[in-house]
């Protein structure tokens, strides 16, 4: 069908901002007419569709998502912090603990409960409740609490009976290591108790809240290294693969052969992510990779592998043709990272595969760093010579210096203050993709993009226009696809969402309050999920896309 839309603006995303039709058309899944005509000059089309003064823009990519953990625990968990305009509460022992005994008694036959978005900075005792503490609160039943910075947890003694896991000693927090150790456990464990009604929830609640957002890809950062056989993740690729949103998977195994069984399932081959993927920690759970010690107790985290074995990997990824991504957040694991793409890769132009103005080059995967939120300053200049892509979240800086105060309570001046200098690396022409690390933060790519535009470090801001294509046209060029995506040109994909206002022109106060009147994916609008197990079977008869 031909689609006619007119009346509004239509950014295509480009190079520049001033870059606007009034008029688009659409021919099947792909768009075949961009200029100022109305209805009265183009004929030929099935249908004439007016914006009504709208803004129409490329859809978005949203570049780390934990996909199983975020369509399960949105369908079978609970948040323990609210950040509101006042602070965050609950901020004390006593009311986690008034909030956990109210879940309890309104779920009585939950196997196990999962709890998200606990704040350990914001509260006055400044540590996870303990086991004990868990077993009283639930009344001796599975439970599990997962920090904000999903990098440390608290579970009861029930649960760790079940995950037998020695109790001797043990008080039941996890930190760093010991938690990325049970993680596997757990997702497992948690994963199979789901019931095909808590899965046909979990897809609905996700496509519509990324169609509300104007979402219409997401890169999965999924694969449970810790288990032989990893059913839950190839049941996860089945799924992704008959969705209304694209997804992008990339297992997170180490051992690169375990991925492989995926490639026929991929637009390109991809592995890694987070997992055993994970370089380091993260600085709310004091497990982020820093030269210098944490303020707060003198413990400095230190680099998960060596760097032999990680250049290893990085080599032979490369010598397959398989698009890595790595998790690394303090200097020391980015250092280690970006030092063992310069040995493999070679210090060049870091612009390749992207476009330049009248150009457009060979597209590819490009390797990806994901998080890089504390680089040192070797590490920022080499990056920007490097082809390798990085997928940030400044939504969570811009949270913690409001609200959080982690980095302040943590770390040292002088480390605060380095965080990723993205306005200096993107003018560089780094590839920097936007993401949200969901279920850690909300989907809402636009309080990411609110966190570059009010970046912590100010020099450092983005403007709304750059903050966009992190979520538009750089994700397209990561992921080799932007010959396809990621701008809207004649010739590609048919895939948009209109808005009420412009978001190139928005007030830092406007950014956060943004989402789609509605998504355009493949040129149909998105139709809203029930969520019914009607639904899913439906579903799961589709024929499979590349993912």
């Amino acid at each position: 069908m031909k689609i006619f839309y007119y009346g509004g603006t239509v950014h295509t995303m480009r190079l520049h901002v001033e870059e606007t039709f009034t008029s688009m058309g659409t021919d099947g899944d792909r768009i075949c007419y961009l200029g100022n005509g109305g209805p009265e000059t183009e004929e030929g089309y099935d249908q004439y569709i007016s914006l009504e003064g709208m803004h129409v823009f490329p859809a978005l990519t949203d570049s780390h998502v934990h996909l199983l953990y975020t369509m399960i625990l949105a369908a079978s968990s609970f948040n323990i912090c609210e950040i509101t305009s006042e602070g965050i509460a609950p901020d004390c022992m006593a009311g986690v603990e008034q909030k956990i005994r109210a879940y309890c008694s309104a779920h009585p036959k939950q196997k196990i409960i999962v709890a998200n978005q606990y704040i350990l900075s914001a509260m006055k005792e400044k540590r996870l409740p303990s086991r004990q503490e868990l077993d009283e609160w639930t009344g001796g039943r599975c439970m599990i609490i997962y920090n904000i910075d999903g990098h440390s947890s608290s579970i009861s003694t029930a649960l760790m009976e079940k995950l037998k896991l020695p109790e001797q000693g043990s008080d039941g927090r996890f930190f760093g290591e010991a938690h990325e150790f049970m993680q596997g456990k757990v997702t497992n464990l948690i994963a199979a108790s789901v019931t095909p009604s808590v899965l046909a929830a979990g897809i609905a609640n996700f496509s519509n809240l990324c169609a509300h957002y104007g979402i219409s890809r997401v890169c999965a950062m999924d694969g449970n290294g810790d288990v032989k056989h990893d059913f839950l993740t190839r049941l996860l690729a089945f799924v992704a693969s008959r969705m209304d949103i694209d997804v992008r998977l990339f297992p997170q195994y180490m051992e690169l052969e375990r991925a492989e069984k995926y490639h026929r399932l991929q637009k390109f081959p991809r592995a890694g992510g987070c997992g055993s993927w994970e370089l380091d920690g993260s600085v709310g759970s004091h497990s982020a990779a820093f030269y210098v010690p944490f303020i707060d107790n003198g413990e400095k985290g230190h680099c998960y592998y060596k760097d032999d074995f990680i250049l290893g990997k990085v080599r032979g990824a490369h010598e397959k043709g398989i698009q890595l991504s790595s998790h690394a957040i303090g200097e020391a694991a980015i250092d280690q990272i970006v030092d063992c793409y310069e040995k493999v890769l070679g210090l060049g132009d870091g612009r390749d595969g992207g476009e330049e103005e009248g150009e457009k080059r060979e597209s590819k995967p490009m390797p990806r760093i994901d998080h890089f939120e504390f680089p040192s300053a070797s590490a920022v200049e080499k990056i920007k010579h490097l082809p390798v892509a990085l997928t940030v979240q400044p939504g969570f800086s811009w949270m913690d210096k409001r609200y959080l105060k982690s980095y302040e309570q943590f770390l040292p001046k002088e480390k605060v203050k380095q965080q990723i200098p993205l306005r200096e690396l993107i003018e560089a022409g780094v590839c920097i993709c936007g993401s949200s690390d969901s279920p850690v933060q909300s989907m809402n790519p636009y309080e990411q993009m609110l966190g570059m535009v009010e970046f912590y470090l100010p020099g450092q801001s983005l403007t709304p226009f750059q903050a966009l294509r992190t979520y538009t046209a750089e994700p397209a060029r990561m992921l080799g696809e932007e010959m396809e995506s990621g701008t809207l040109e004649v010739g590609k994909k048919a895939d948009f969402f209109v808005t009420g206002k412009d978001f190139c022109r928005a007030e830092p106060e406007e950014i956060g309050e943004f989402y789609a009147e509605y998504l355009v994916k493949d040129g149909r609008r998105y139709v809203e999920k029930k969520g019914t197990v009607r639904e899913l079977v439906k579903l799961l008869l589709r024929r499979a896309k590349k993912i």
